[in-house]
């Protein structure tokens, strides 16, 4: 079980990359699902945060809501050259962020732009 300090350093994770992703996406909602932050664009949710009850990181889920079906056609929904997503379809995608380590905002905004954008196409 995570202890006070790491809770709280992991808070503070979430927090600094909702303020990344709300500055990213200015129109989006901030609401909740699944116990955690969630982004929705014209009433779609399409970026939520994971936060698992042991810590060590925060995941960035990037989906196209909850109606969405999985595809496995090998078309990502977006190009992300860095390699920094893991893919568990072509329609959602994850990106880690641990403690400790520095997060690059500029990345995380263009891939959420990236990923409203092209969301929204489909």
């Amino acid at each position: 079980m995570a202890g006070k300090a790491e809770t709280d350093d992991m808070k503070a994770l979430a927090q600094r990359l909702v303020a990344i992703i709300h500055a990213a996406l200015p129109d989006a909602t901030l609401g909740q699902k699944w116990n955690a932050p969630s982004f929705a664009v014209a009433g779609r949710d399409l970026i939520t945060l994971n936060l698992p009850p042991k810590g060590g990181q925060v995941r960035v889920i990037f989906h196209r809501g909850a109606k969405a079906k999985d595809t496995d056609t090998g078309a990502r929904l977006i190009d992300e050259p860095e390699g920094r997503l893991t893919w568990p379809s072509d329609q959602r995608a994850i990106a880690c962020f641990k403690l400790g380590e520095d997060i690059d905002g500029d990345w995380l905004s263009r891939v959420c732009q990236n990923w409203v954008r092209a969301a929204a196409l489909g």
